[in-house]
């Protein structure tokens, strides 16, 4: 009898080995804690040839001590567990656990009921150049800054660029969140609405960049900064500066071998950056 595919199978998703896994973070542990660290964690894990998202539904193998466990009420009712880490070791922990991706949450296991990171998603639909999404992307840090807010960028899973905005944790709760930047997101797609939509529908989203706020929720998530990503090449969820950002630098330049993307092909050629 042919058993019942996990949930949240990830059609087409390749794991890296344990080597690679346990080599990787030990290069980029210390950066990747200041993103990661003391967040509550989705987990895309690999597991009998098999990578899919966790979800916290099912028992999760063995966790070993440097992973801390806690208990949440979920939205709909009832409790579930989830993990989060605050060492290097422990990230190598999550190996021992099939661990592939890490997706944390927008605010940390002191106060999980009040974000302290916003996400606003920029995902090119058919037909759209990569400097389009750069452009936007300068656009929508120009927007933030008039409301007074810093933001960087970050490569998401599915080729889409993600611009991160730390808040004060007291300042909003998840419901006027994800308002707040839906209110952002409508007022940068006025600027150009032949050039963006806030339907995540297929269709709606060829010639146009899809801005996505819903990763602004309760229990909501983004593939964690410098997270592995479950692809051919195996890229990685690299932070950017804004200056590679202007420079239209592709993600494919950012992997577990070649995290700092140091040596890339932009609009100027190739060259350092």
């Amino acid at each position: 009898m042919r058993r019942a595919p996990p949930v949240g199978l990830i059609s087409g998703a390749v794991a890296p080995s344990t080597e690679e896994l346990r080599r990787y973070w030990r290069k980029v542990g210390g950066k990747a804690l200041k993103h990661l660290g003391r967040r509550p964690l989705k987990l895309v894990r690999h597991e009998a040839g098999e990578v899919f998202f966790h979800e916290g539904r099912g028992p999760l193998p063995h966790i070993p001590k440097p992973v801390h466990q806690m208990t949440i009420l979920k939205r709909t009712g009832g409790e579930t567990v989830r993990v989060w880490i605050d060492s290097i070791a422990g990230l190598l922990a999550l190996i021992d656990m099939d661990v592939v991706e890490v997706h944390p949450w927008g605010a940390t296991v002191d106060n999980i009921e009040r974000p302290d990171l916003l996400v606003f998603d920029l995902h090119p639909g058919d037909g759209v150049e990569w400097l389009r999404v750069s452009d936007s992307a300068l656009s929508l840090r120009h927007l933030l800054e008039k409301e007074g807010y810093d933001s960087w960028p970050k490569g998401g899973s599915e080729g889409d660029l993600h611009i991160m905005v730390p808040i004060e944790p007291p300042l909003l709760e998840w419901e006027a969140a994800r308002a707040y930047c839906k209110l952002l997101a409508r007022e940068l797609a006025a600027i150009a609405p032949d050039s963006f939509t806030l339907d995540p529908g297929a269709d709606k989203r060829v010639g146009r960049i899809y801005i996505d706020v819903l990763r602004n929720g309760r229990g909501s998530t983004a593939i964690g900064a410098y997270s592995p990503i479950a692809q051919l090449g195996f890229p990685i969820a690299a932070p950017l500066t804004w200056e590679q950002v202007e420079a239209g630098v592709p993600l494919s330049n950012f992997t577990m071998t070649n995290p700092t993307g140091r040596q890339v092909r932009n609009r100027r050629g190739l060259r350092n950056l």
